[in-house]
Formats: structure tokens, sequence, C-alpha cells
């Protein structure tokens, strides 16, 4: 009997964080949608195309609209059991974690490219408007490529009683070495390049050389710095499991923990796409002025 009601409590908090997951991933959709798109309209409209910037900024509003719009299609998986198939349940799982790598990597991208421009400009004169649209097209393809593990390891599967698409499970080898690539190469790494960068980049504003576009580098770090705090809360859970993993054994309540708040914790990554628009619309002085001097 004790088992039961743990059992049954267990599932209404599942639903709960599940009702709460859903509203929080409709109001992102309502939001940044339309505001990424207005944000695309305005920067082929009023600004230059041949900047860099400009183009790394078009592609981050591109990423976080295409991010966007999947998250309808998670709210019916988490709400009503999934009749779409396999296949649906493959495409928009390769959709979203593609979209959601290319943001991530454009958001590193940005501050390498902020560093160089300002630090050693004639190192990145060097490159190119053909080795640039490389670099954008690049992001594109690693974005794809991290998304393959994800998209192999989902199916439609019967969760609590619901057909939903979700990860099959496998050995606990297996899911140590995605959740350790997957916290490695969307945190740990990103976070070191951008970390380092910026750094770099503070010395050079202390000494007074960014002088003229301290208001672009302020942006630009503000959205590097609102990524990571809204995709760490899924770290951080894939980080109390690897260490669960590796040590052969399993916290207490931790998997309930993961299921109930799992699906929060995803949708919070979400934010900052919600957000980006508004930094564009305090950023845009700068981005037109950057845009018309290089």
């Amino acid at each position: 009997m004790q088992n039961t009601n743990s059992s049954e409590s267990d599932s209404a908090a599942w639903s709960q964080a599940n009702l709460v997951s859903s509203v929080l991933m409709g109001f992102f959709c309502a939001v940044g949608v339309p505001g990424n798109i207005a944000v695309i309209v305005i920067i082929l409209l009023w600004f230059k195309k041949d900047n860099f910037t400009v183009h790394l900024m078009l592609n981050l509003a591109a990423s976080d609209v295409l991010c966007l719009m999947t998250l309808p299609v998670w709210m019916y998986n988490q709400l009503f059991n999934w009749t779409m198939g396999r296949s649906l349940c493959k495409f928009f799982i390769s959709l979203v974690y593609s979209s959601a790598s290319a943001s991530l990597m454009t958001v590193t991208m940005i501050s390498v490219h902020r560093y160089v421009q300002v630090c050693c400009p004639e190192k990145w004169s060097k490159l190119g408007k053909k080795g640039e649209n490389l670099l954008l097209f690049s992001i594109w393809v690693f974005g794809f490529a991290l998304s393959v593990p994800e998209m192999l390891t989902r199916e439609v599967i019967l969760s609590r009683s619901k057909r939903e698409c979700g990860r099959v499970t496998f050995s606990d080898e297996y899911r140590l070495i995605v959740a350790a690539l997957e916290t490695l190469l969307t945190f740990v790494l990103p976070l070191s390049i951008m970390v380092t960068s910026y750094y770099r980049l503070h010395q050079r504003v202390t000494q007074g050389a960014l002088f003229h576009s301290q208001r672009l580098t302020r942006i630009v770090t503000i959205i590097v710095v609102m990524t990571f705090i809204f995709s760490s809360p899924c770290h951080l859970i894939n980080l109390v499991e690897i260490s669960g993993v590796a040590m052969k054994r399993s916290y207490p309540g931790f998997q309930a923990f993961k299921n109930t708040v799992g699906d929060i914790a995803v949708s919070f990554t979400f934010i900052n796409s919600c957000v980006n628009p508004l930094l564009y619309a305090f950023a845009s002085r700068s981005l037109r002025q950057s845009s018309q001097t290089n």
C-alpha cells in the first residue's frame, strides 16, 4: 500500500510538472517566435548585409526561431499520446537539437569574433568573406552533428501508460558517455571559450582600447551570460547523474526528482531565445554603428 501511494504521488507530481512545463513553453513560444521574426525583418531591412556581426545576430535569431517553433510539438508530447509516428519524433528531435546547438555555437562565435576583431583585426581581415561564410555554414553542420546522438536514441515509447517521443534507456555506461559528452560539448567547452575571450577582451576594455564599442561589448557579454544561466539547470542534473553512474550508486529520490523537474529545467533553456530580441533592441544602435564602420 505504501508503494502504491508513493507511486501515485510521484505520478501526480510528474503530471503537475508536465503541466507547468507546457504552460512555460507555450508562453516562450508566443513571445519568442514573433520577437525573433521581428528581429530578422529589422536586420534584413535596416542593417548592412556584408557585416559579420550582423550575420551572426541574424543567424542567432534564425536558430532561436527554429528552436522555439518546435515547442508546440513538445507541449503536445507532454500532455497527450504521441500519434505522429517514429519518423516525425526523430525529425523534431533533430530540429530542436540542431537549432539549439547552432544557437549556442553562434553565441560562442560572437564572443570569439568580438575578441579577434578588436584585439587583432588584421588576422580577421585575412579570413575574407568566403571564410566568414564558411564559419556560418560550419555552425549549422556542427549543430546537426551534435543532434545525431539524440536523434538515434529517441523512439516512440510507453511511459507512465502514455505513448511519447522519448529517450530509450540504455546501459549505465552508455548513459554516462552520452551525459558526459553532452555536458562537455554544450557547456564546458563553449563556456571555456567564451570566458577566455571575454577575459582577454575585458583587459583591453580596462586599457581604454574599446571606448568606442563598449556598449556593443556589454550587450554581447549579456547574451553569453544569459545563455549559460538558463542552460545550467539541465547540466547540473546531468552532472548529478554522471557522478551517480560513475560511482555505481543512485541518489535517493534522484530519478523521481529528475522526472518531476527535468522537463521544467529543459523548458527554462528556451527563455534565452525570448530574451535575445530585447537585447537586440538595446543593441540596435551599436549594431548599426558597427555595421556602418566595418
